[in-house]
């Protein structure tokens, strides 16, 4: 049976999911220049980063129309379904320009796509949801549990200079119970202490990964004595703006929004364009009303319940979700619980503070100047990585919008006396909790940190360091850094042409590759990314790859060169000249009447 997963269709449902894992291969580890600490280290892994299936009575996960295991995430749309729930409504609502039963039918199809994230009243799973757990280290993983963790997280380097012996994965349900999980994760720190018996361990908390430190620090104050180092790594210490958007009502219905970014920006290319065009179709008030519907559905039905999610509704936003969702006599106990988690949100600062006067090693990686995805209504007010708001990931840093500098004369809020403003004047960190111990990455988009070699490599020379590193401490690791993505030119073009055989080439070519092949590796050894360098570096390897015959030239996009300009014009032009509204809808107010 065909099933869709439109990126489009996702993330209108639920782009709260959007902080999946991206693969990265190994690569050689250089020889460290510094002095490696070897203690364990535990990942403590982001949305969607672990396997969760749903099992029968016994514990055997069950089996799907397709042969394997059930599980949680992504969820699977099924074409035939949905299209039987609702074609005739949507048929009749395109008729008489009026809600016939279209916004139910959607409620229910979106419940029935997120059936498995349901919990209980006490934030429970409702079904036998099973974490495939690694009870492990890394070396005791099958070689298919190797690959799915370093499909995951990146993370072979940390591996070299640790051992796979002392790299431990924490897994755990990304929709499940963040106290029930925050107890396991004590646990697991007091499990890995004891076996490689040693007094603290090294901890790299991921995207949500930051939101059991939250708890962990909060709820178990006496972990401190068990940690050396904390590297948090885009980590949502203060929740998502787009999670608190969702949660509070706040989406983009504003007339541009809605008509013109909010779907380019989720399906890029012609595809949202003509999303555009499509949703005039019906009359703008059923619009609004079928978005309203899928948020009733899919925040009141079913991660109103989970209490992670809440953990990512940020600690601005909080009490105005709670007074819309968890007040109805239904949610008492998820209450009580989410109550408990915003203290620990309000007290995140403090608390690392703490555990930095008790000695412990404490870093943060931060992203920013990339806009959040538009379908949050603070979309244009906070500079993000996409998804997480900078404010979250750095702990307090002062900001300008996506490419806007601080007010004219701004003055740096904390006198250190060192500069932390970053070069492109958009940002102060001397207001973030850690001004000298947190690093930031223009233009790195949250989904994409997992290939980016620097953002990864920074991430392991924090958590491996036996010293207390600054911003100041480490060559060639300045505060303010550009983002990059190299998994291409890594794991396709490099190895593709080592393997040539240089001999067989013209003195020319064989020159001209050879020089290419290094000046490509030139790049990758560099940490401080210069904004052009990669492409640069890229479009010349490929150049004399495709002259080779090893790759093909690109052929000509006739989608990107005609489909996508054609409707963005057609968009525009109906959005300027006709206006926000539905291609009926003053005579569908004449219907009515």
């Amino acid at each position: 049976m065909n099933k869709l997963c439109r990126r489009g269709l996702s993330s209108l449902l639920a782009f709260v999911l959007l902080l999946g894992a991206l693969l990265l291969p190994a690569q050689a580890v250089a020889q460290p220049d510094y002095e490696v600490d070897e203690r364990p280290v535990i990942i403590i892994h982001g949305i969607g980063q672990s396997e969760v299936f749903l099992c029968d009575e016994n514990g055997v996960p069950v089996v799907d129309a397709d042969g394997g295991k059930t599980q949680g995430w992504p969820p699977e749309i099924e074409v035939a379904p949905v299209l039987q729930s609702v074609l005739l409504p949507l048929l009749g609502s395109l008729f008489l320009q009026r809600d016939m039963g279209l916004t139910d039918a959607l409620k229910k199809t979106v419940n029935e796509i997120f059936d498995l994230f349901k919990m209980d009243e006490n934030g429970m799973p409702l079904k036998n949801m099973q974490v495939h757990r690694f009870e492990g280290s890394v070396a005791e993983c099958t070689q298919e549990e190797k690959d799915f963790i370093y499909a995951s997280m990146p993370v072979q380097e940390l591996a070299e200079l640790v051992g796979e012996e002392k790299l431990y994965y924490f897994a755990y349900d990304s929709f499940g119970n963040n106290a029930a999980i925050t107890q396991e994760l004590y646990e697991k720190i007091q499990e890995v202490k004891e076996k490689h018996d040693v007094d603290s361990v090294n901890l790299i908390p991921v995207s949500l990964g930051g939101t059991l430190m939250n708890s962990l620090l909060e709820d178990y104050p006496e972990v401190a004595e068990d940690l050396h180092s904390i590297v948090y790594v885009i980590a949502a210490l203060d929740g998502s703006r787009i999670v608190g958007d969702m949660y509070t009502r706040n989406l983009s219905t504003d007339n541009e929004s809605l008509y013109l970014k909010m779907f380019p920006a989720l399906t890029p290319g012609y595809m949202g364009d003509l999303l555009n065009i499509a949703i005039r179709l019906l009359p703008k008030s059923l619009v609004k009303g079928i978005l309203d519907a899928l948020i009733d559905s899919l925040v009141g039905d079913v991660i109103s319940y989970s209490t992670t999610m809440w953990s990512l509704v940020p600690s601005g936003d909080y009490e105005k979700a709670r007074a819309l969702w968890l007040m109805d006599g239904k949610h008492d106990k998820i209450r009580a619980q989410t109550d408990q988690y915003w203290e620990a949100q309000k007290n995140s600062r403090a608390n690392i503070l703490a555990l930095r006067e008790a000695g412990v090693q404490v870093y943060a990686i931060a992203e920013y100047d990339v806009p959040l995805y538009s379908i949050a209504g603070s979309y244009d007010e906070v500079n993000a990585d996409g998804i997480i708001h900078l404010d979250s990931a750095s702990l307090g840093a002062t900001s300008g919008y996506v490419g806007t500098k601080l007010p004219e004369g701004y003055v740096q809020k904390v006198d250190d006396g060192h500069d932390h403003i970053s070069p492109d004047g958009i940002v102060d960190a001397s207001t973030g909790a850690l001004p000298e111990q947190t690093f930031y990455f223009k233009g790195q988009k949250h989904e994409s940190t997992a290939k980016s070699d620097v953002v990864m490599r920074l991430a392991v020379r924090l958590a491996t360091s036996s010293e207390y590193e600054t911003v100041y401490s480490m060559e060639g690791w300045p505060q303010f850094n550009n983002g990059r993505e190299t998994r291409v030119l890594r794991t396709e073009w490099i190895p593709q042409a080592k393997k040539i055989d240089q001999s067989a080439l013209s003195e020319e070519d064989a020159a001209e590759l050879q020089a290419a092949i290094e000046a490509a590796e030139a790049v990758l050894a560099k940490t401080v990314v210069v904004p052009g360098e990669l492409e640069a570096a890229q479009g010349r390897l490929e150049a004399i790859l495709i002259k080779l015959g090893v790759r093909e030239a690109a052929g000509e996009d006739l989608t990107a060169k005609v489909l996508d300009p054609l409707f963005a014009f057609i968009s525009d032009v109906l959005y300027y000249g006709f206006g926000a509204r539905g291609f009926f809808d003053c005579y569908s107010a004449i219907w009515k009447k």
